[in-house]
């Protein structure tokens, strides 16, 4: 029996960092209104969330919140977030504030019964393997943690279990050494950001031929990447978060995962169980098309 160590904890805090290099807040003369437009200028493919605090606010008012407010950024480029004008007969005038910015958009609730393809081609069989969160080996738990291993061998292509937008991309690792069983350079990423506002992260622990670009807009079932490089074993290890920033939760991080359900069979949707092994993948068409327009589906030559 093989056991997978996923160090959690780490991989969240890295996404978080990430995030606020992707998004920049200043502040532009606005002439007409006599005061200052809030900008953010973003990078990077993808939904952002920024939450702007004032530290000193003199002889300004901003239209979005007097103390803080917090907005989603999903245009490429620069864009207005907040209107900041001057009071009335005010003479003095200083502003100051800081911001942090998340990766997703912030929401309350989440489909749990939104199904999922199996990451591989139609027709192949997949096995999974056991995560724990390492938390556990020093008595802090977290009742947040849910991920699932599967596993490949050479060769194998990694598909998109949900359509959405390649958020990162990296194919960066190295192959793994004789008896190495994890590190930081034998480790490659993809983030797809669904519709509904969840991110799917696909942590690959080998080395990649990758397949798609960030901003790239996937469909079920793509093709994301191939296992090319000769090593022991091949494993991917799945999980689903979203952000909530209203949660009323004790905990420090703003990210909770979701438990996706996946498709076995045409009349069988449920979790995926550890050290289990699902033959006969199928991806039906109904879910292949359930979160593209019509003009996707017609670009595919797909029907509904």
């Amino acid at each position: 029996m093989k056991f997978i160590w996923l160090v959690i904890i780490i991989c969240s805090l890295g996404f978080r960092l990430n995030a606020q290099q992707q998004i920049r807040i200043y502040t532009e003369p606005d002439t007409f209104k006599k005061g200052l437009r809030l900008m953010a200028e973003k990078t990077q493919p993808g939904t952002y969330t920024c939450t702007v605090t004032f530290t000193n606010i003199v002889g300004y008012r901003c239209a979005e919140g007097s103390d803080n407010f917090t907005t989603s950024v999903s245009m490429m480029g620069n864009q207005q977030i907040g209107t900041i004008t001057q009071m009335e007969n005010a003479t003095n005038f200083m502003l100051s504030y800081g911001y942090t910015v998340y990766q997703g958009k912030s929401i309350s609730k989440v489909d749990s019964l939104y199904p999922y393809l199996l990451p591989k081609t139609v027709g192949s069989s997949i096995k999974t393997s056991g995560t724990y969160f390492i938390g556990d080996l020093f008595g802090k738990s977290n009742n947040e943690f849910y991920s699932m291993g599967f596993q490949y061998v050479l060769g194998d292509t990694i598909c998109a279990s949900r359509a959405g937008i390649v958020c990162e991309a990296t194919d960066h690792a190295e192959a793994r050494k004789e008896n190495e069983v994890f590190s930081t350079k034998t480790r490659n990423n993809i983030y797809l950001e669904h519709a509904d506002g969840t991110i799917a992260r696909y942590n690959i622990l080998n080395a990649i031929k990758l397949l798609v670009q960030i901003g790239d807009k996937v469909i079920p079932g793509q093709p994301l990447a191939i296992f090319d490089k000769k090593e022991k074993d091949y494993t991917m290890l799945y999980d689903v978060f979203y952000l909530n920033l209203k949660s009323k939760t004790t905990s420090e991080t703003k990210y909770f995962t979701v438990k996706p359900r996946f498709v076995f069979s045409a009349n069988n949707i449920d979790l995926a169980t550890a050290y289990s092994v699902y033959t006969d993948i199928i991806h039906p068409s109904e879910l292949i098309t359930k979160e593209l327009s019509n003009r996707e589906i017609k670009k595919l030559g797909l029907k509904h």
